[in-house]
């Protein structure tokens, strides 16, 4: 959209993009927000990290410690998502816990925002607006949900405007959240690169990527870190030599020189970190991966299959579930790959309706969306659920 009025050269509107860097999703997110924003006329954004505000002494601890307690102890981020989940009162003790100990992020993030002086605020993870400094919330402020769960802590301080994926929510739910709140909610879906809905041809992203065209090919990825059990779904998936298979390691070098000692060979391709992630879900008939918000929302766009593994708790079993009742996708283990994947490529196995079904879930306008949800954003209301 455009903004009337606004001088060459002068930013009439100033948008403040808050994310945190757990995992990649937020972050990405806010990026893809801002290449939408910086396009309109008049538009100056920014994008913070609230992790990168954190002491260097504790912010690789966090980050590793996160990603530590979802390997190692998955159990007890279940029970602490689910506990910050099912009861207010734990919720608001989460809340007010994280806005007292959030002062050394919130010192800084005051420096941010008299240095940006903000119009209006956009974030994609809950923690944003508990952090921000007082005068933060007497701008517009809009939510970017970027899993498939309208968590309650989304409420703790409610903004504005909160954008969540397309089919979350039951139209009785809608009307109930907004009745009680006080907020807009908006169906704009997850905002991702739009390369993702640009249409390839199977046929030509193979011959691009070197992969025969008469052949099935299966995708397979461990989201940008290569987590879960990759070496075990490889190696039961060897004997189907009639079948091409991808495996993508992301940034997990060490996974990457193991698998290719190990299983590469002419039907497993083995791929480290890729930039062209699009072509190859463009090339792929199926893909194997963990349930992160940010690659089940590029599968969607490609109308693309998913067999799930490992999903961690909390976020990534919303998001499983939510494919799973949209009926675009399953839950498989390494102990059941081989067979539900046989059963996949039989000539009963309704492909083609699978694929119907992504259509209600696509969002190709998910990022414009939000912008015109922004600019069209009132002062928040300060109301909890």
């Amino acid at each position: 959209m455009g903004i009337d009025g606004y001088k060459e050269g002068v930013a009439i509107e100033r948008v403040l993009l808050l994310s945190m860097g757990f995992g990649t999703g937020h972050n990405s997110a806010a990026k893809t927000l801002k290449k939408q924003f910086v396009q309109q006329p008049g538009v100056k954004a920014e994008v913070v990290d609230l992790l990168e505000l954190i002491p260097n002494t504790f912010h690789p601890l966090l980050q590793t410690g996160y990603l530590g307690m979802l390997n190692k102890f998955p159990s007890f981020y279940h029970y602490l998502y689910d506990w910050t989940h099912q009861s207010r009162v734990i919720r608001y003790v989460s809340s007010e816990l994280i806005e007292k100990m959030g002062w050394s992020i919130r010192k800084k993030l005051n420096v941010v925002f008299s240095e940006a002086k903000p119009t209006r605020i956009v974030t994609t993870h809950p923690f944003g607006l508990l952090l921000c400094p007082a005068n933060g919330v007497e701008v517009p402020t809009v939510g970017v949900v970027t899993d498939y769960e309208l968590h309650p802590i989304w409420l703790a301080r409610v903004p504005r405007v909160l954008c969540v994926p397309k089919k979350l929510l039951a139209q009785n739910q809608l009307e109930r959240i907004q009745w009680k709140t006080g907020l807009k909610l908006c169906e704009t879906g997850l905002p991702i690169d739009p390369d993702f809905y640009q249409q390839v041809s199977t046929d030509h992203a193979r011959i691009r990527l070197g992969l025969d065209v008469k052949r099935p090919v299966v995708l397979i990825m461990g989201g940008g870190t290569g987590l879960g059990p990759l070496e075990h779904l490889v190696e039961e998936l060897m004997p189907l030599s009639y079948i091409q298979f991808v495996v993508l390691t992301g940034s997990n070098w060490s996974l990457y020189r193991r698998l290719q000692d190990r299983y590469a060979c002419p039907h497993i391709r083995i791929e480290g970190f890729r930039n062209d992630i699009s072509l190859w879900m463009s090339a792929a008939d199926l893909l194997v991966t963990k349930p992160g918000g940010v690659t089940i929302s590029e599968a969607i766009a490609k109308r693309l299959p998913m067999f799930l593994f490992e999903a961690f708790p909390g976020q990534e079993q919303a998001n499983q579930q939510y494919l799973i009742h949209h009926r675009v996708a399953v839950a498989t283990r390494p102990s059941t790959i081989r067979i539900q994947i046989q059963k996949f490529f039989s000539p009963d196995y309704k492909r083609d309706k699978m694929r119907e079904r992504f259509k209600p879930l696509m969002a190709p306008d998910a990022a414009h969306r939000v912008v015109n949800e922004t600019f069209q954003a009132e002062v928040p209301i300060l109301q909890t659920l």
